[in-house]
């Protein structure tokens, strides 16, 4: 093609996909024929002049995420290209979880949310979300700022919904505690919600490095020993060991939804990232407690080679 007939390719090109003109409107104000204007784009495509291409918003990558929601049999699964610092990492997440939610929850649902530190990122991504109630799923984890319950409450504060907080921490001394606290009122009500989530969004804590902030409200004695007992991850209090398997230890001092009540759970999605948790979201994956996950590109690579 001559640089003259590159010329009127690039014109033609211009007004069909920039300008949005129909073929026919570009035919009668170049003096051209329909045919000769569809040749033309054909051209624009083979010269290079027009390129293509598909980018998806948040960073997402189409293919990666396809082929880890393929491989592990999972609902949706979001891989996101993300930096490596992980306070910029968790942000992207946050974001790419906070599109997800704000497309898929409706007004028909009780969406369940627990802790993670990159969960804290979605509220602030957040710009709608459809009015349905909003249920803390474990007591409260975190710092004075940023924690289960604050994080309840910013979602709310987006999306109107009824919050439904647990004013009790996510692990307790000892059974009697946990029992007395369960039967306040508040608390009670959330617990006896949480057999009415239809969605929830969940963190995974990695024990295997440790990332977690159960694992780190523990006295060191009581982390060597359930390490040594094969956790090697935990999920809304629930702890696994790496082939998915429930370990039993903190089940009765936990004010978390249960393990059963969990799986029971139509749809639950993981958010979290960067290396030291590719163990801990394997373990959650094979434990069938998740249906989803937002992850970054690397993790998500990781899971496929090992996986």
């Amino acid at each position: 093609m001559g640089p003259e007939r590159q010329i009127l390719a690039a014109l033609v090109a211009t007004q069909h996909y920039l300008n949005k003109q129909t073929k026919s409107q570009i035919a009668e104000d170049l003096s051209l024929s329909r045919f000769q204007v569809a040749r033309l784009l054909e051209a624009a495509h083979s010269e290079g002049i027009v390129r293509i291409t598909v980018e998806l918003p948040s960073g997402v990558d189409a293919d990666l995420s396809n082929r880890l929601r393929r491989h592990f049999g999972l609902k949706r699964a979001l891989a996101v290209s993300t930096a490596d610092e992980p306070a910029t990492r968790r942000k992207q997440l946050g974001q790419a979880a906070a599109d997800l939610l704000t497309d898929v929850v409706t007004e028909d649902d009780c969406l369940g949310i627990a802790w993670g530190r990159t969960l804290s990122a979605i509220p602030g991504a957040l710009s709608k979300l459809a009015t349905c109630p909003i249920v803390q799923l474990t007591g409260v984890a975190g710092t004075i700022s940023e924690n289960t319950m604050e994080l309840v409450r910013q979602m709310c504060a987006v999306n109107g919904g009824h919050a439904n907080p647990i004013y009790a921490p996510l692990v307790v001394a000892d059974a009697a505690t946990a029992r007395g606290l369960r039967g306040q009122a508040g608390i009670s009500r959330a617990i006896e919600l949480h057999g009415m989530v239809t969605r929830a969004v969940v963190g995974v804590g990695s024990w295997d490095p440790p990332d977690s902030q159960l694992h780190d409200s523990l006295r060191v004695e009581e982390r060597r020993k359930l390490s040594g007992r094969g956790v090697r991850a935990e999920i809304c209090g629930t702890l696994l060991n790496s082939d998915g398997e429930v370990v039993e230890g903190l089940e009765d001092r936990c004010i978390a939804v249960s393990t059963a009540r969990l799986r029971e759970i139509p749809e639950v999605i993981a958010v979290g990232g960067g290396s030291a948790k590719i163990k801990a979201v394997l373990a959650a994956i094979r434990s069938g407690l998740i249906h989803g996950l937002v992850t970054d590109a690397r993790v998500a690579g990781e899971l496929l080679a090992l996986g």
